[in-house]
């Protein structure tokens, strides 16, 4: 397992929200500004997405330069395709150079299979994920997430979840209650709240790449969000690793999230000691092969016996990414830590299943890196 000192791959934003709930106000009020200058962002298709008018300076077949320096492109029927095309135009210079891809999708669109697209070949080969962005609305937001699995899932997988329409929810205490929602939900996402006057912008959610190598150490502890799950607390037993429990802010709501979100949670496992990497892959391939629906969202940093540098793990139900290795480690920490957003899996069963791997496989380690 070897990595290149560089990642020369083009990062991806991927906006999502389910319908109503502001993806296309917010993706406006970016192109308005300068933070997608030099982007190209790809919509499902213009009737739905609704991109301003007044932003568009020029077209030619399904690629349009928009007046502040983005590309805009519509999906043609599959998104692989669509970044192939666009990648093509780009090295034959038929559309200007392009360094970062913002990816809407329509607002039923369940985002594991997008994400999915963007791990496996050939895309992954030119593009990487750097994040999941997601709305939701003050105003139905949880009625929503009552009645709708989509939802759900978009909030759940989301690594920065931007609260939208806050001046027209009703009555006081409801941003406030939705917010507590989505944080019982998805603990790791960071929250943003959007207002007429001031919506977050790219500059302001894009604040972890974990794989460019000047993202390091904050920002990658910030994309994996182990803190938010109480990743720092273990249980101490070194014959079981030490994996952490679980501690979800507002803990009051934690159970009635689980109940009303069809059993949908999110835990980190953190385990001191080095793990062997041909156990991880039997514990991952496992709940793979038996519960890979209702793996939601996989994503850590793992410390790998016989690997200096860590090993950065991310997967989406029954896809897992190729592990890649940091060139460093971003903090002295050098526990492994996992986060998993999943659907009734629970953080024991889940722990139990390495635990039974341990036991019945011995353990080899990776040639050791340089």
């Amino acid at each position: 397992m070897t990595a290149a000192p560089t990642d020369d791959r083009l990062p991806v934003m991927l906006l999502t929200g389910f319908l109503g709930s502001g993806k296309t106000t917010l993706l406006n009020a970016w192109l308005r500004t300068t933070d997608l200058a030099g982007a190209a962002v790809i919509v499902n298709e213009f009737g739905e997405v609704g991109i301003d008018h007044a932003l568009i300076a020029a077209s030619s077949d399904n690629t349009i330069e928009l007046s502040t320096g983005c590309l805009c492109c519509t999906v043609r029927g599959d998104l692989v395709d669509t970044l192939r095309e666009l990648t093509e135009k780009r090295a034959a210079g038929a559309v200007r150079a392009f360094d970062r891809i913002v990816i809407e999708t329509t607002g039923l669109a369940d985002p594991a299979p997008v994400i999915q697209a963007l791990m496996t070949m050939p895309v992954a080969r030119r593009y990487r994920l750097a994040q999941v962005v997601a709305t939701v609305d003050a105003v139905n937001g949880l009625a929503t997430l009552d009645r709708h699995s989509e939802a759900l899932k978009q909030a759940a997988v989301a690594d920065e979840v931007v609260i939208t329409k806050t001046d027209l929810a009703a009555g006081p205490g409801v941003v406030e209650t939705l917010a507590a929602r989505v944080h019982g939900l998805n603990p790791g996402a960071r929250l943003h709240v959007s207002r007429p006057d001031h919506m977050p912008l790219p500059s302001e959610l894009a604040a972890t790449d974990i794989y460019d190598p000047a993202t390091k150490g904050t920002n990658v502890l910030a994309w994996l969000n182990a803190e938010a799950y109480g990743g720092d607390d273990a249980d101490g037993d070194d014959d079981q690793a030490g994996h952490g429990h679980a501690r979800h802010g507002h803990r009051h709501h934690h159970h009635d999230v689980n109940r009303h979100d069809a059993a949908i949670g999110s835990f980190c496992l953190a385990y001191d000691e080095p793990l062997d990497w041909e156990h991880v892959a039997a514990w991952l391939d496992a709940l793979v092969m038996a519960h890979g629906a209702d793996l939601l969202r996989v994503k850590g940093i793992l410390n790998i016996a016989g690997q200096r540098r860590p090993v950065v793990l991310q997967a989406v139900q029954h896809l897992f990414h190729p592990p890649a290795v940091l060139p460093e480690w971003p903090t002295a920490d050098r526990r492994s830590q996992i986060v998993f957003i999943t659907r009734a899996l629970s953080r024991d069963f889940v722990a139990e299943v390495l635990d039974t791997v341990r036991q019945r496989r011995p353990a080899s380690a990776l040639p050791s890196s340089n």
